[in-house]
Parts: structure tokens; sequence; C-alpha cells
């Protein structure tokens, strides 16, 4: 290799970069020929074993190859793989230009995960190329870390003396139990937010989710009993179930039903419960332009679940944007869900999602038991009794039970939203005539209203403007 050495030269290896392939097997070829080199020169002990890594992050990260030693000298006896000293090497003269420059792969949190732009106290993260020397007990390793062209993935060459090849697999292994151990701190109690959560930021989806409570979900007790009791996932005798049937301890729950039902405030109130509880909790938001990336976002929040050892709910709201028809490969997707490639998480994680449209999911997933496990009917209103609660929270001191109950029938058949909007609109006609008081005709006008403007919005043909109408062979309504 080091003959080779000295017959490349840089400006040889770009006449050969017309071709990925080559610019790549060329860089790497020159790259393991200067790492010989350099292992010569540093006197470094034992005959040299050279090989070829992929894209692993771990050992390029400064603060958490700095916690891996904090962790080995902690320990009254040196175990397999410790890490004693590490230190980043200037590249070689006879290597060019290559990792050169000390080029950091984007920042991280510190959770040695890629920091998003809520992120504070940010640290920088692992270096995308460079040289490297890893000092162990007795024995030392060289490596040199190498972007590859127009991919996502870096390489890596690696040497170590002949026989440290197992010392330097546990070491891969002593840095990632630091890295989930971190993570397992960081996540407890936590709540990520994956994706766009449409208007608003991050920050506030999450605030939402802190301060909502069970009080503020207005449905029958025993369906509420029927989605919190879900959660038994999470007990060790449902768990060891599970693994003993070898299955991923995985249950995937959907909520069906129109909106405005509360279903959104029910897995709310449930996620803020489930932090509160030490939990680990992740909200997955769809790009419903882009059906097959908001498909790798969930599934990144499920591996996000595995590597946090904690018991995760993961919700996915609008799931018909994850698994419509439409996608060309499903594959992935079912192979997720079925359990064939499901990141299993030790200690448990409730998938917790909702539609508003089960039409538009795809019927290999609703319609095949054990891709989804349960679907749970959040309906309209069925009985008086609950609309009088909706009525009593939404127009909270100004309910009247004598005065306000007696609408309370007709609100049967109507979602809760639907009363939330009539107890507001009540109190704007009431504040409109300079009354203190909303009455039970202020009530009973709003409804009306509400349906009244509903039943036009559903009449496209009074709705649309003259122009709209010449244009209704193209879809924008009117008749085929």
């Amino acid at each position: 290799m080091v003959e080779m050495l000295e017959r490349l030269s840089l400006p040889e290896i770009g006449t050969l970069g017309h071709l990925e392939r080559t610019w790549e097997m060329s860089i790497l070829h020159l790259a393991a020929a200067a790492l010989a080199r350099l292992w010569e020169e540093r006197g470094c002990s034992g005959i040299p074993l050279l090989f070829r890594a992929k894209g692993e992050q771990k050992p390029y990260h400064p603060a958490l190859l700095e916690k891996a030693i904090e962790r080995g000298r902690k320990r009254k006896r040196a175990k397999k793989g410790q890490l004693c000293r590490w230190e980043r090497l200037p590249a070689p003269t006879y290597a060019g230009e290559i990792g050169a420059v000390p080029l950091h792969d984007s920042l991280s949190d510190s959770s040695f995960v890629e920091a998003s732009i809520y992120d504070r106290h940010t640290i920088a993260g692992p270096f995308l190329d460079g040289w490297f020397a890893y000092h162990f007990e007795g024995w030392s390793a060289l490596a040199v870390r190498l972007p590859a062209p127009d991919k996502d993935e870096a390489i890596a060459v690696i040497i170590v003396p002949q026989g440290r090849q197992d010392d330097w697999l546990a070491f891969q292994v002593e840095l990632r139990q630091v890295y989930y151990g971190v993570l397992r701190r960081r996540r407890k109690k936590h709540i990520d937010v994956v994706g766009t959560p449409g208007e608003g930021s991050r920050l506030n989806v999450e605030e939402e989710i802190r301060k909502a409570t069970f009080d503020h979900v207005i449905l029958p007790q025993e369906l509420i009993a029927r989605v919190t009791g879900q959660r038994t996932i999470f007990q060790p005798e449902i768990l060891a179930r599970y693994e003993a049937l070898r299955i991923p301890r995985l249950r995937k729950v959907l909520l069906i039903g129109p909106p405005g039902t509360g279903k959104t405030t029910l897995v709310k109130a449930l996620a803020a419960d489930h932090v509160k509880n030490g939990g680990y909790a992740v909200y997955v938001f769809a790009d419903e332009s882009d059906g097959e990336h908001s498909w790798h976002r969930l599934h990144r929040a499920l591996e996000s679940a595995v590597s946090s050892g904690l018991p995760t709910l993961v919700v996915v709201e609008d799931l018909e944007n994850f698994v419509s028809p439409k996608d060309e490969n499903m594959q992935p997707i079912l192979n997720a869900l079925d359990g064939v490639a499901t990141p299993d998480n030790h200690a448990g994680t409730l998938l917790l999602a909702t539609t508003n449209a089960p039409e538009r999911i795809d019927k290999r997933i609703t319609q095949r038991p054990g891709r989804i496990d349960v679907m749970i009917e959040i309906g309209t209103i069925k009985d008086e009794a609950l609309a009088i609660r909706f009525l009593e929270r939404f127009l909270h001191t100004a309910y009247d039970p004598q005065e306000h109950n007696a609408i309370a029938g007709r609100m049967i058949g109507q979602v809760g939203s639907h009363i939330r909007e009539v107890c507001i609109l009540a109190s704007i006609h009431a504040v409109e005539d300079e009354r203190d008081r909303v009455t039970l005709a202020d009530l009973a006008f709003a409804h009306e209203a509400l349906l009244a403007g509903r039943k036009a919005a559903a009449n496209l043909e009074t709705c649309e403007p003259p122009a709209a109408k010449e244009r209704a062979g193209l879809g924008f309504g009117g008749k085929k």
C-alpha cells in the first residue's frame, strides 16, 4: 500500500472522478495507503489489519468519546474495548487535502442527536472526515473518515493490530451503551416532535400537550377507559408475553371518527399523563404532499423509541397521510406494521394514531389483523347527558342548567366541536345585543346558524362565482 501511495497523486485521482464509484474507490485506496504509512511512522505495535467501515458516527463524536473515557475511569477494573485516550491527528502531507479540515457533521444537542432549530446549548457534531488515533490499554488503533460523494453516509478506513478486532468491536458496543444511556436520561419525561405541525412551532405543540389533562376530555368514561387501557403494553407481564411469542413489543391503536369528536384532545391528555409518569412521547406530523417522506418520519419515531429504552408513546395524527393507497411502495410500511421489520423496544411502544378518513388508508392495513391491533370509534354525541357536559364546559361561568339544558337534545348526532362553536357564537350574539346573560334563544340561534352555514358550504353550486362554474369540467365543482 505504501508503494501504491508513492505512485498515486491527487491530480491523477481527480482525472478518474467521472464515475462516483471510481472516485470513491480511488480516494478510499489512497486513504488506506496513507493510513498504513502513518501506522509505520507512529511505530504502532502489531501486524496491521486494515478494514473499511460504513457511516457510523459515534467513534468520531468528540463529546461522546470523552463520555466513554469518563465512564471507563469510574470502573474499578478495565473492561474489553475500554478507551483510555483519543486524539485527532493532522492530515499526513502525503495524503493531500484528505481530512485536512476539521469539518463537523452538523451540530448536536446534549444527547448527541442532530440538533434542531429549537435546541439550545448545542455542541459540535461528529467529525465528517479526518484522521484519528484511539489508545487502549496495551494497544492503539488509527482511522480516517471520508465523506462519500453525493451520499448521506460517510465511509472510514480503520487499522488495528491483528488479533484486536474483537476489542475494536467491544469499543463500538461501549460507545453505543454510552449513547443510549444519555438518550435514556434525556428522553425520560420528554416530548419529541417529528415533522412540521402546520401552524405554530414544535415548542407550542409540546407546551399544549403538557398542559392537557383528562379534565379536558368530554367523552363517555367507558370509551376513555378503553383507550387508556391500551397502556397495558407497558406492564412487565405483557412485555414478557410479547417476548415469549417472539413478536415486537409494539401495540398499534387507531382512533376513528369525524373531525371534532375529541380524538386529539384525548390523545394529548394521554400523552401528558404518560410523560408525567416518566415515559417518552413522540408526536409525528405528516407532509401531505410527500407520503413517502412522511413514512420515513414515522419509522424514525419507532427507532427513537427503541434507542430510548423507555416506555414510549408514538402519536400519529391523520394516519391516512402516512399510509395512503396512492403510495407506490407500501412494502416497507407493511413490513414495519407486520413485525417483519418492526423496531422492537424492550420497554414497550404504544403507537396511537387518529384518522378522520379511514377510507383513505390502504385496506391492506385496516383489513388485515395485526397491522392495526385495535380500531376504536370516537363518534358523535349519543345522549343528552354528554351534550350537557359539553355545554357546561364551553359556557363555563355563564352556564345555567335550568336555562341551557333544554337544547341538549338538539345536540345529539353532532360532534363536540359543534357545541363549542355554538357556545362561542351564542356568547357573541348576547354581547352584540348588549346582554350579560346567554339565553336558550342565543344557543338556538347559534345552532341553526352553524347548520345553515355548513349546508350552504356543502352546496357548491350556491358558493361558486361564475368564473369558477365555467371551469366545472376541470373538477372545480358542478356536475361531471
